[in-house]
């Protein structure tokens, strides 16, 4: 049943996409809004707004907007969602219809995010993602949907990077100021440039080689201090950032995100080669093209 529903929903898309040319939805605006992809949804008729995240390993649905319009839908059992900062147990909410670029889709196992703004529908991450290859047009804020029967991703990716073995998410290999190459996590939900493990930055010594700010990070179930500064340069595939901004966690402080990942239903140790993530200060330059089924993925300048 589960493989005809998908088949469905990719039909939908695809029919209703008048000026999509063969294999590939039209372009569907997007805006960013604190350096989050962010579209137009519909949830019980009221229009709202749901975030694409690369990052995440499952869909959410903001529980206070449910609450907000006085909606109430089956639940599974809880389970541990673990975000940038800590663990939290959630409620897993079932045959959830939302319409999502025109289409309206009945969404299982979305997990209760409590986020504030009650227009704010879903979180729409590994569940919706692996269902195409996805093209987020950064500059022009736009995106497509294009079916892996009309592009093999695989022979033209220009990055190194993979799908992690234990959450899903696309890893993308960067090399930093030719100090240090690693592993990151390539995430549309992450606002700032790049979030590292503090033990990358102290083998580098480059909190004693660069100047650093107090900043903060807020993740899903709660918030961390952070240390920000700038390395001269970097590189991902061929391309060559300057100035890219690094956070790092102040002394004391943890990442729980790189000590566990979590899958609906089941408790996954991360992987350890994932140090950090890649997000919206340095994605902002480029048309991203990624696969999430297989982890492939082609960046551009437009």
């Amino acid at each position: 049943m589960k493989k005809i529903v998908v088949l469905t929903i990719i039909i939908c898309f695809f029919q209703s996409a008048e000026r999509a040319h063969a294999g590939a939805t039209e372009w569907f605006d997007f805006e960013i809004t604190g350096g989050h992809i962010i579209i137009e949804t519909q949830l019980a008729g009221r229009t709202g707004y749901s975030m694409i995240d690369t990052g995440a390993q499952m869909n959410g649905i903001n529980g206070n907007a449910l609450i907000a319009q006085g909606l109430s839908y089956p639940t599974n059992d809880k389970i541990k969602v673990t975000g940038v900062h800590g663990s939290d147990y959630r409620p897993v909410y079932r045959k959830i219809p939302v319409t999502v670029f025109g289409i309206e889709i009945n969404f299982s196992d979305l997990v209760d995010f409590r986020l504030p703004d009650p227009e704010e529908h879903l979180i729409l991450g590994a569940g919706f993602l692996k269902l195409f290859i996805f093209q987020f047009d950064y500059p022009n804020q736009r995106m497509r949907m294009i079916t892996r029967d009309s592009l093999d991703l695989k022979k033209l990716k220009n990055v190194n990077s993979k799908k992690s073995p234990h959450g899903g998410s696309p890893l993308v290999k960067v090399n930093l100021n030719n100090d240090a190459k690693v592993w990151l996590i390539l995430d549309t939900g992450a606002s700032g440039g790049i979030l590292l493990e503090r033990s990358v930055a102290t083998r580098a010594k480059w909190l004693d080689r660069y100047p650093a700010i107090d900043a903060s990070s807020r993740g899903i179930n709660s918030s961390g201090e952070m240390l920000a500064f700038n390395l001269p340069t970097m590189n991902i595939s061929d391309i060559e950032i300057e100035n890219p901004i690094i956070l790092v966690p102040k002394k004391g402080e943890k990442l729980a995100i790189f000590e566990e990942e979590v899958k609906l239903g089941s408790k996954i140790p991360k992987s350890r080669k994932a140090k950090g993530l890649l997000g919206y200060d340095i994605l902002k330059h480029f048309v991203v093209t990624i696969d999430y089924q297989s982890g492939h993925v082609h960046l551009q300048v437009p």
